[in-house]
C-alpha cells in the first residue's frame, strides 16, 4: 500500500512541479533527463557491478552539468519528450490497428515539436513543461482516485522496482486504454492553466 502510494505522490507531484514551474526549473529539469538518459545508456551497455554503476553515474553528472550550455539542445530534448506524450496519448484515441505504429507516431510526433521547440524556444519551453508536467500527473492522479483498489493488488512484497514497474504498465496500459478520453481532456486542460501560471510568473 505505502508504495502505491508513494509511486503516485512522486508522479503528481513532480508533474505539478514541472506543469506550473517548468520554466523556472527548466535547467534542473533539464540535468535530470540528460542524467536520467545518460546513466540508462551506460548501464545497459555494461555489466551489473559496482563499478559500471560508478562510472555510469560520474558520467550521468558530467552530461547534467554540461545541459546547461547546449540551451537548444535542451529545449529540443524537452520538446522532444512533450511531443512524444503528445503522440502517445493521441495513439490512445486512435482505433486499435494504430498501436502496431506506436513507436512511428511517438516519433515523429517527438521530433515535430522539438523542432518547433528550438524555433519559438521560450514559449515552447512553458508549453512543454506544462504538457509534460500534465502528462506526468494526470494519469496518476485519476488511477489514485478511480483504480487505487487495483493498483494496491499489483504491490510485490518487499520488491519496491517490481511493483514500480507493474504500476507504470498498469496506468500506461489497461488504465490508460479504458479512460484515455478522460486522460486527454484533463491532461489539455491542466497543462493550458499551467502554461498560463507560467506565463505570469517573472523570468
Amino acid at each position: 500500500m505505502e508504495l502505491v502510494i508513494v509511486y503516485l505522490l512522486v508522479n503528481v507531484l513532480v508533474g505539478l512541479a514541472a506543469c506550473f514551474f517548468g520554466k523556472k526549473l527548466f535547467y534542473l529539469m533539464l540535468g535530470l533527463l540528460v542524467f536520467l538518459g545518460v546513466f540508462s545508456l551506460a548501464t545497459a551497455n555494461a555489466d551489473n557491478s559496482a563499478l559500471s554503476f560508478v562510472i555510469a553515474a560520474v558520467l550521468g553528472v558530467v552530461a547534467a552539468l554540461l545541459s546547461k550550455y547546449v540551451y537548444k539542445a535542451g529545449v529540443f530534448l524537452v520538446g522532444f519528450v512533450a511531443g512524444a506524450a503528445l503522440g502517445f496519448v493521441v495513439t490512445m484515441l486512435m482505433p486499435s490497428e494504430a498501436s502496431n505504429f506506436l513507436w512511428v507516431i511517438v516519433l515523429v510526433a517527438g521530433l515535430l515539436v522539438a523542432l518547433a521547440a528550438v524555433h519559438w524556444s521560450d514559449l515552447a519551453v512553458r508549453l512543454g513543461t506544462a504538457w509534460t508536467g500534465a502528462s506526468f500527473a494526470v494519469p496518476s492522479a485519476l488511477a489514485a482516485a478511480t483504480a487505487f483498489p487495483e493498483m494496491s493488488e499489483l504491490v510485490v512484497s518487499e520488491n519496491a522496482n517490481a511493483t514500480f514497474s507493474a504500476l507504470s504498465r498498469f496506468i500506461e496500459g489497461d488504465f490508460a486504454s479504458a479512460n484515455g478520453t478522460m486522460i486527454l481532456v484533463c491532461t489539455i486542460v491542466l497543462a493550458a492553466v499551467g502554461a498560463f501560471v507560467q506565463s505570469r510568473q517573472k523570468a
